[in-house]
């Protein structure tokens, strides 16, 4: 019966902990996006009164969501193949370069540096 206690105890903890981590990072937009629906609440009742102002938003606010959800569902037309040609391009010379032993990009040193830094913040 203990077992099932702590395991309760482990399943509510990690529970926890990803709720909180969810609510970290959505909490944030929720909050962003209140108060810019606050400020053009300010803006469009000094604009148009406090009356006319709630119908004012409601409305431009469904035509940008149409605007917004047409963006979401568009799809980039797809690109025709390019045309057959009778003879094979040459590569570009700076294609043909080969790179030396220990040439790195700045991406890549960034990333196994960061990785470093991890293992050495855990192994202390």
């Amino acid at each position: 019966m203990d077992l099932l206690g702590w395991l309760w105890i482990i399943l509510k903890t990690v529970i926890g902990l990803a709720w909180s981590l969810v609510w970290l990072l959505v909490g944030g937009w929720v909050s962003t996006l209140l108060q810019v629906l606050i400020l053009v609440g300010i803006v469009f009742s000094y604009k148009y009164g406090w009356q006319r102002a709630p119908v004012e938003m409601v409305t431009r606010g469904r035509a940008l969501a149409r605007f917004v959800w047409g963006w979401a569902r568009a799809r980039e037309m797809a690109e025709p193949p390019p045309p057959r040609t009778a003879a094979p391009r040459r590569a570009s010379r700076r294609s043909q370069e080969v790179r030396a032993v220990g040439d790195i990009n700045v991406s890549t040193l960034l990333s196994v540096l960061a990785i470093c830094g991890l293992g050495l913040i855990a192994a202390t």
